[in-house]
């Protein structure tokens, strides 16, 4: 069930009640002291008149009342400002551990550079409305409902003079609310827009200085900076049109006020003092109602911000786990790979996979093989549980792995996917990654079997050399053999090899499949390639064409078939032959 805005902003206050509690406690103090100054400023001078002397006792009891005012006004600033900064916290903290549990499909659909503008620019108006918003919410409320109660302890019929233009103050603010609202909201999603097209430029930018896009994107970006710039010049002359009107509605009151309360002194049915001290009131209206706008305004852009983080919390995650994880002490699993009438479509592209059935059986290893776009990856994303295959299709260890855990499912799964992902850290980092304690010998002879140990040994850093972001100071083969050690070092009992080898020479190749022979010796290995001389050391091979299953069998057999896998072969070998003369 959708939740307001207003409603999940509520829900990140209310584990901090007692500070706002006390904050705005602080706050009524503050106004009650404020309120005492120009009644203390009505007495003296009513004293005056009177022929008293008292104005040292009232002048120190007005400095009194200021500096207590002051304590009580930075106590509720520490309070509620730090109770912003904390909701802040849980917010970032929520919004990071959903987009955690987010499937690939969600990303498809979502730029990263509008997730981060979401996870930043929008946290942080939602802090200023949880912090200093509600500082200026609650004390111009507090100001507004404690001066008119001065006021009318004063004079009433004064009060109601001075509330004369308030109808046409509040036609404003309803206006005034509705355009910020949709401006607000229109300035957030245009920035994340902005943040988006800075970062894809950012990462591809080896792709845009190859085909001399600089000036063309430098163009794009200055058409998306001008209409961010034009919606926020349009929100700024909304909020500043707003507080001059609501000045002049304020003076109006005052100038009744002037009028009215003027001839009632001069006819003596108030005190010269307690005139002063209604317009020293009716000044203290003046602020709550100039606030108003930039009130409005905060509040309105903080639960626009509530709503696009929403829109991330309020996306399905994956499925609930229907077998409860106990990490570490769940046995990990051993057995087939098996694909049972296994049909699969990706959202808006059509069918993947239509009726696919084989076996990888314990302990062997088993190549799927075929053109670009068979649906090859997908079988390693479904048996991971990446994506959620149809219930009774993928089954690990005998068990549908819709059944298991995906804790435990990928635990006991060595998964290196078809494009190599490293974390702008080390490489013993990046290769330890899937098992942190790890002893060093596991980890070189992971790296030794991914064919990648005597290039480590030769960087200037060895192991410990940063490899930047996503990798991009390694290439392309050795992020993939990075990826492959990285699979080893948790001995899985289960391998799923997603095209390892594409970036990788022929000779590395051979060098490669001769240690990964020893190091797959007994574990159930599923690997997806479009090399066949990979294929060629599998124990079976299944040929796959527009999703389904079109051949089966070993190397030999299948050659012997003249089919689909004896044609790819072919045209292999001629490529190979043409690239080594």
């Amino acid at each position: 069930m959708r939740v307001s805005p207003a409603r999940r902003v509520l829900s990140y206050l209310r584990p901090y009640a007692a500070r706002y509690g006390a904050g705005f406690a602080c706050l009524a103090l503050a106004t009650g002291l404020s309120l005492g100054i120009p009644w203390q400023v009505k007495e003296a001078i009513d004293d005056l008149r009177s022929g008293g002397h008292t104005l040292g006792f009232h002048s120190a009891v007005i400095v009194g009342l200021a500096l207590l005012h002051g304590l009580a006004r930075l106590g509720s600033r520490f309070t509620i400002l730090g109770a912003g900064q904390w909701v802040e916290h849980d917010v970032r903290r929520d919004l990071y551990a959903h987009l955690e549990t987010l499937p690939p499909a969600f990303y498809l659909t979502h730029r990263t550079g509008d997730l981060m503008s979401r996870a930043t620019n929008d946290v942080q108006a939602l802090r200023a409305l949880a912090g200093f918003g509600a500082v200026m919410l609650v004390g111009t409320t507090f100001t507004f409902a404690g001066t008119l109660a001065a006021m009318w302890a004063i004079d009433p019929r004064l009060t109601l003079w001075a509330l004369a233009p308030s109808p046409l103050l509040v036609l404003l603010a309803r206006r005034f609310n509705h355009r910020v609202d949709v401006e607000s909201l229109a300035v957030q999603e245009q920035l994340g827009t902005l943040s988006a097209k800075v970062q894809e430029n950012l990462t591809g930018m080896s792709v845009v200085r190859a085909y001399t896009m600089e000036e063309r994107e430098i163009d794009a970006f200055g058409r998306l900076n001008g209409e961010y710039l034009a919606r926020s010049l349009r929100l700024a002359r909304t909020q500043a049109a707003f507080s001059p009107m609501l000045g002049l509605i304020s003076g109006l009151g005052g100038l009744i006020i002037l009028w009215v309360g003027g001839t009632e002194v001069l006819e003596g049915r108030i005190t010269l003092g307690s005139f002063v001290a209604f317009n020293g009131y009716l000044a203290y209206l003046a602020w709550p109602t100039l606030a108003l706008g930039w009130t409005l305004a905060n509040l309105k852009r903080g639960l626009a911000a509530m709503t696009r983080i929403a829109e991330i919390l309020e996306s399905p995650g994956h499925p609930a786990e229907p077998e409860r994880t106990a990490a570490a002490s769940e046995p990990l699993l051993h057995g087939p790979i098996e694909f049972k009438g296994l049909s699969f479509g990706y959202d808006g592209r059509g069918q993947a996979l239509d009726d696919v059935s084989f076996t990888v059986p314990e302990g062997a290893t088993v190549a799927v093989v075929g053109p670009t776009g068979s649906g090859k990856s997908t079988l390693g994303a479904l048996v991971s549980r990446l994506y959620e295959p149809p219930a009774g299709t993928v089954f690990v260890g005998g068990r549908d792995v819709r059944t298991l855990s995906r804790e435990r499912l990928r635990r006991s799964i060595g998964y290196v996917p078809q494009e190599a992902f490293l974390f702008s850290r080390s490489i013993s980092d990046n290769v330890a990654l899937g098992d942190e304690g790890a002893p060093e010998d596991r980890l070189r002879a992971s790296a030794e079997t991914a064919g990648l140990g005597p290039e480590i040994e030769g960087f200037p850093e060895g192991w410990a050399t940063v490899v930047g972001e996503r990798g991009l100071t390694l290439s392309g083969g050795q992020r993939q053999r990075v990826a492959l050690a990285r699979s080893l070092v948790p001995e899985p009992p289960i391998l799923v090899l997603d095209d390892v080898f594409s970036a990788v020479d022929a000779g590395k190749e051979a060098e490669i499949l001769r240690s990964l022979r020893a190091a797959v010796a007994g574990r159930t290995t599923l690997v997806m390639t479009h090399r066949l001389r990979v294929a060629q050391e599998a124990d079976g091979i299944v040929v796959l064409d527009e999703g389904r299953v079109v051949e089966q069998g070993t190397h030999a057999a299948l050659l012997a078939s003249d089919g689909l896998y004896a044609r790819l072969w072919r045209i292999q070998q001629i490529e190979q032959e043409l690239a080594s003369e």
